[in-house]
């Protein structure tokens, strides 16, 4: 007999997300959730009912699901909030559609995150990672998120779309309010999408006069082509720059903190880097940098999980639960970097698998490969109690995570 749940993202969850939805799972495979401003809707829990949802005919992504907005019967509150700080021109992007336009707008963005292209800029992201590195200061704890976490993966987005270096501090900031539209507050969305909305225009002028080698260009020159409309152009670069970094700065962290709780994986990392690649893999399992899936629409009457769902219901897949679902993985409370197989979807399922998978991993691997090169007995600078989550319902992320490195 399973039991539906009340989720309400409170300290409970916030405080020990992967606990609280391990518990979830034990208790059914689809319970309801309430998230601020007043957006309600059904959460999966469960591996294999997760994985039919992200791919269900009937559980559509719009412009609207980015934010919990229905085209009736929207709080004023929350309409304002969108009327005023994403619109059109943030919104309408592949994570927001489906065919035919997600196929479009996905083709017009992939050259740089295909197979090849992740590869050349392997030097690129190790010269960074290395410049990074080098400027910390080993007499005293240092913060890995902010002095490695955040700068390496905003600078090498930042680099591939072709906006100035200049911008790198107010992309990380900005992009930390605009990754979770569902908690954050309206006037820090407005401040947000104001700063954003501004890198993005002056950038794009920029390569209207001067054409360079980087995707800026390219989505000038489709705009241009009319394969792509200016909002969806603008829309496609909020996406990447905000997903293109708030992921793997996430990656970085929680991987780095599962080897110092796990000594043993950590001597298997220093051992052998190769090792590092499975170290990840857990890492996206067990501590997944979204624990959730962007929100999904029913557009008819659905049976998920034994549950009958209305059309025009919310629906939110737990990422985080689904690689802690005890039906499909032994001990997943166990970080255990050699099980296989190892079922989890940290990347989604379906067409809308996260276009920058492989770069996110390959900057993580890099950056923490050299980081242990070069301070191979790294250890926490605090007490695992002592360190705090973001209360974001889409990013799992550390608030900070102090090192000391020797």
């Amino acid at each position: 007999m399973t039991t539906v749940q009340d989720v309400t993202f409170d300290d409970r969850y916030f405080q020990a997300p992967a606990a609280f939805v391990r518990q979830l799972a034990l208790e059914g495979p689809i319970h309801r959730f309430t998230a601020p401003h007043r957006v309600t809707g059904w959460m999966i829990t469960n591996y294999e009912l997760a994985k039919t949802v992200l791919t269900h005919p009937a559980v559509i992504k719009t412009p609207g699901t980015m934010v919990g907005l229905r085209s009736n019967g929207v709080p004023r509150t929350l309409r304002q909030r969108i009327d005023q700080t994403l619109g059109s021109y943030m919104l309408t992007h592949m994570l927001a559609t489906d065919p035919p336009d997600h196929d479009r707008l996905r083709r017009v963005a992939a050259d740089p995150f295909t197979p090849r292209a992740v590869t050349e800029r392997i030097p690129r992201i190790t010269d960074i990672a290395d410049k990074l590195i080098d400027k910390m200061d080993p007499t005293q704890p240092v913060d890995l998120v902010s002095t490695l976490g955040v700068p390496l993966p905003v600078q090498i987005i930042a680099e591939i779309l072709g906006i100035p270096a200049r911008h790198s501090a107010r992309i990380g900031r900005s992009s930390h309010v605009l990754g979770d539209v569902l908690s954050s507050g309206i006037s820090e969305l407005n401040r947000a999408a104001f700063d954003f909305s501004q890198i993005i225009l002056t950038s794009l002028a920029s390569r209207r006069i001067r054409h360079r080698d980087d995707l800026l260009s390219t989505l000038v020159d489709e705009t241009r082509r009319g394969q792509i409309r200016l909002s969806e152009t603008t829309s496609t670069i909020a996406l990447l720059l905000i997903a293109g970094h708030e992921t793997t700065t996430s990656l970085i962290a929680n991987t780095v903190l599962n080897l110092l709780e796990n000594p043993a994986e950590l001597d298997r990392a220093r051992i052998n880097p190769h090792a590092l690649e499975a170290i990840i893999d857990e890492t996206l399992r067990i501590d997944p940098p979204q624990p959730t899936a962007t929100l999904r629409l029913t557009t008819e009457p659905v049976t998920l999980g034994g549950q009958d769902i209305a059309a025009g219901e919310w629906v939110m897949v737990s990422l985080l639960a689904a690689g802690h679902d005890p039906s499909a993985t032994d001990n997943p409370e166990t970080f255990e970097s050699t099980r296989k197989p190892r079922r989890s979807l940290p990347f989604g399922h379906g067409i809308h698998f996260c276009l920058g998978a492989q770069l996110a991993r390959t900057e993580a691997r890099i950056a923490i490969t050299q980081l242990l090169t070069k301070y191979p007995d790294i250890a926490l600078a605090t007490d695992r109690p002592s360190l705090r989550w973001r209360r974001s319902i889409q990013f799992q992320r550390l608030e900070t995570l102090p090192v000391t490195l020797r």
